[in-house]
C-alpha cells in the first residue's frame, strides 16, 4: 500500500505531526510505504528522522518540473500540485494522497478496499463548496448539473492506472492554462472539472473541515451554513476519521483559535521554536500537554486500535444550497472564495521540466 504527501519547507511541522498521527493510527505491521513529494530543495532528513523514530517507511521523491509559471493563491505553495504528477512519481497503480495538514483518528488503509473500478478517484465531498456548478463558476459551470457534487482534494484514493490511460495529469495542466482566470482551487478545480461524475464519494468523515474553528471571526465570514448547523458541524468534527485544517488558518502558526480541534491537533504535536512562541490568542503559549480525554482510548477521536467501517452514525451534513459571497479575504476566511482576485488575471502557462 503507498500513501503519498506532499509538502515544502514551509509545511515541514505540519508534516512531522501527520506522520505522527498516521502512526498511531496505523495497525501494526501494516506495510505501507510512504511517499514525500517534494518541489523544492528544501532539507527533509528532519522528517525523514522523524517518521522513521515513528516505525514509519518515508521516502522523499522530487518533483523535477519548473512549477513557476502556474499559479498559486497566497497561503498555497507549488507542492499543490505534486498531486498531479503521482502517475509520475510513484509505479503502484493505486495510492492515497493526503494533504499535511490533516490529523488522523482512524486507520487510513481501511480505504484501499474501496473498489475504484475504471474510476480515476474516491473522495469526499467538499464542506465548503459541495456543488460543481456553483464551485466552477465563470470556469465553464454551465456543462455541469445544478447538484452535481465536487469533492475535497485533501484525501484521494487515486487509481493511478486510470489515471495514466487517461492522461490526466496533462489534461488537468492543459485545463489551467485555458481558464481566463486563475481558478479559486487551482488544481483541484481542474481535477473536477475532468471527472465530474466518474467519481467514488466516500464517507464524509475521512475529510471533515474544523468549520466551528471560525466563530471568533465575524458573523458575516463565517462558512456557509455555519450559523444554521453548528451543532451539526461541531457533531461532526467530533466524528471525524481525519480532520484537515484547510485553508490559510493552520493550527502549528499564530493566531489559531483556543479550541477543542487545536488540542487534538497539538495531541501529536513535537514542541518547535514556532509551536512555543507566546500567542495572545491561543493562551497558554505552550503547547497544551495531553489531558486524561486526550490519551483515553476513544472509537471516535483516538481509537486504540483501527476498527472496520461503518456506516455513519448521523445523518451527513447536507451539503446542498447556495454558497455565501463573502467579500473577506482569504487570509480571513479559511478557504479561498470567488471575489480572492490575487493573481486571478493572470494567464497560466504550462509547466517546464526543470
Amino acid at each position: 500500500m503507498r500513501i503519498a504527501i506532499a509538502f515544502d519547507g514551509q509545511y515541514t511541522s505540519a508534516a512531522r505531526n501527520m506522520l505522527s498521527s498516521l502512526a498511531r493510527c496505523l495497525p501494526p505491521k501494516s506495510g505501507v510505504r510512504i511517499s514525500a513529494l517534494m518541489t523544492d530543495d528544501s532539507p527533509s532528513a528532519d522528517v525523514v528522522e522523524h517518521a522513521k523514530s515513528r516505525g514509519l517507511d518515508l521516502e522523499v521523491v522530487r518533483l523535477r518540473r519548473d512549477l513557476s509559471d502556474l499559479p498559486l493563491l497566497r497561503y498555497l505553495t507549488g507542492a499543490t500540485y505534486a498531486r498531479l504528477f503521482l502517475p509520475e512519481l510513484v509505479p503502484d497503480d493505486v495510492a492515497l494522497y493526503m494533504d499535511v495538514d490533516v490529523v488522523l483518528m482512524r486507520d487510513v488503509t481501511e480505504l484501499f478496499a474501496t473498489d475504484l473500478r475504471d474510476r480515476p478517484l474516491a473522495a469526499v465531498r467538499d464542506m465548503w463548496r459541495p456543488n460543481l456548478h456553483e464551485a466552477l463558476a465563470g470556469g465553464g459551470s454551465g456543462q455541469f448539473a445544478p447538484d452535481a457534487p465536487y469533492f475535497n482534494a485533501g484525501v484521494m484514493l487515486c487509481n493511478l492506472r486510470q489515471w495514466r490511460r487517461e492522461n490526466l495529469t496533462e489534461r488537468a495542466l492543459d485545463w489551467l492554462a485555458s481558464q481566463d482566470q486563475v481558478p479559486v482551487c487551482l488544481e483541484q478545480d481542474a481535477l473536477n472539472a475532468l471527472t465530474h461524475g466518474r467519481w467514488i464519494e466516500l464517507d464524509p468523515r475521512w475529510n471533515v473541515f474544523p468549520m466551528t474553528d471560525f466563530r471568533d471571526i465575524p458573523p458575516e465570514a463565517w462558512p456557509p451554513r455555519l450559523g444554521t448547523e453548528y451543532h451539526a458541524y461541531r457533531d461532526q468534527e467530533r466524528r471525524a476519521f481525519v480532520l484537515h485544517f484547510i485553508g490559510s488558518r493552520k493550527p502549528w502558526r499564530h493566531p489559531y483559535p483556543d479550541t477543542e480541534n487545536l488540542r487534538r491537533y497539538r495531541h501529536f504535536t513535537t514542541p518547535t521554536i514556532e509551536d512555543v512562541t507566546p500567542n495572545p490568542v491561543t493562551s497558554p503559549s505552550r503547547p497544551t500537554p495531553p489531558t486524561v480525554e486526550d490519551v483515553t482510548p476513544n472509537s471516535v477521536t483516538l481509537p486504540s486500535r483501527p476498527t472496520s467501517p461503518t456506516v455513519p452514525e448521523t445523518p451527513s451534513l447536507a451539503l446542498t444550497g447556495s454558497r455565501r459571497s463573502a467579500t473577506f479575504p482569504a487570509a480571513v476566511i479559511g478557504y479561498p472564495n470567488e471575489h480572492d482576485e490575487d493573481q486571478r488575471s493572470r494567464r497560466r502557462k504550462r509547466p517546464r521540466f526543470a
